[in-house]
């Protein structure tokens, strides 16, 4: 013999060897039939499952109304506009704005001077369903809403009508929202 050769030849039984036990065990492990009440079940759902069918956010154009007819919110309008950036408490009754009174006293820059329970300009007369509608103005340039998931009404509304135009955007934020009817 030559050094560092075989003792023996190799036989073709060794490398049947290894892959004969594994296949007993696992036949062994599976037919013990002692399962007890084990079913396999198929986790894929039947004709008979139902699923959810997923529904998309509303977007501009979609958003949806806000029902109550009667309730009151404060609202803060941001505009370069007289009035703008101080809290007005809008009063809503039949879906109509009854009254809209500053909520605080403020002074100075573009807003002049108010002073809370004064009066606020007509044009902040605006109900929910009225800033909704301009979240639905699809012929804006620019509209961004942030309307929590399960709430009724946004909490922003964020208008720019022409991109063109300077200082004619407007933003909306609603707060504080109370049914009262």
């Amino acid at each position: 013999m030559e050094p560092g050769a075989p003792s023996r030849r190799p036989s073709g039984m060794r490398y049947l060897a290894l892959p004969a036990a594994a296949l007993f065990l696992s036949l062994a492990a599976c037919g013990s039939g002692d399962d007890g009440d084990q079913v396999a079940t198929d986790p894929a759902p039947t004709s008979t499952t139902a699923s959810p069918t997923p529904t998309a956010p509303p977007t501009v154009g979609t958003y949806p109304e806000f029902g109550p007819t009667d309730y009151t919110f404060e609202l803060t309008v941001s505009c370069f506009c007289m009035g703008a950036g101080s809290p007005i408490e809008v009063t809503v009754a039949d879906a109509e704005v009854v009254g809209a009174v500053y909520g605080m006293a403020q002074s100075g820059g573009r807003d002049g001077e108010v002073s809370q329970g004064d009066p606020a300009d007509k044009t902040f007369w605006v109900t929910i369903n009225d800033i909704i509608a301009k979240a639905n103005d699809t012929s804006a340039d620019q509209v961004q809403v942030d309307w929590p998931t399960g709430q009724d009404y946004p909490n922003s509304v964020y208008v720019d009508q022409d991109k063109q135009m300077a200082d004619e955007e407007i933003g909306y934020t609603i707060a504080n929202v109370q049914v009262t009817g």
